[in-house]
């Protein structure tokens, strides 16, 4: 906006000066006597001054209006991005939300997850103790029935022995 008010001033500077040549230059040019000559000088000076009046009206008027609108849009661009810092804070505060809901899932998911396989890990533990139990249980039960057999078998043996014996002292 800087440079169009700079064409602007630019042109009416221009004008206003081949205005003031161009009259002194029609009246120098004129055959005319220096009374007349003063005399159309006067009135094309208080042309000019008139012209220069009403130039220098529409320049003030112009430059409040162009005043006015850049004030405006400085305002409307402000409130732009205002309104964009704000929506991307919400925007920041929301995806950190989000972020902190997804790491406290996904961390009570992992927490349920462990204690699960530990529950696991101790249900196989028992489940082993338990058949090692059932296992050593069952082999000492075979040794003791092994072991009452052997001692039956050898308590028959004593008493056969003892038979023979017996039976070879009182023919």
């Amino acid at each position: 906006m800087g440079n169009h008010d700079n064409n602007t001033g630019n042109f009416l500077t221009g004008v206003i000066i081949g205005s003031i040549v161009g009259a002194a230059t029609a009246l120098l040019m004129a055959p005319k006597s220096g009374r007349e000559l003063r005399s159309d000088l006067s009135e094309q000076m208080d042309v000019l001054k008139d012209k220069s009046s009403g130039w220098k009206e529409t320049v003030m008027e112009k430059s409040s209006d162009l005043t006015t609108t850049a004030v405006e849009k400085t305002n409307q661009l402000r409130q732009a991005a205002m309104d964009k810092g704000s929506n991307l804070a919400d925007t920041v505060k929301e995806k950190a939300g989000q972020f902190r809901n997804t790491a406290k899932e996904t961390t009570n998911t992992m927490a349920e997850a462990a204690k699960d396989g530990a529950n696991q890990m101790q249900e196989t533990a028992h489940r082993t103790v338990d058949l090692t139990a059932e296992n050593a249980k069952g082999a000492a039960d075979q040794a003791q029935t092994a072991a009452n057999e052997a001692s039956d078998e050898v308590a028959e043996k004593a008493e056969q022995l003892a038979e023979k014996v017996n039976k070879s002292m009182n023919p």
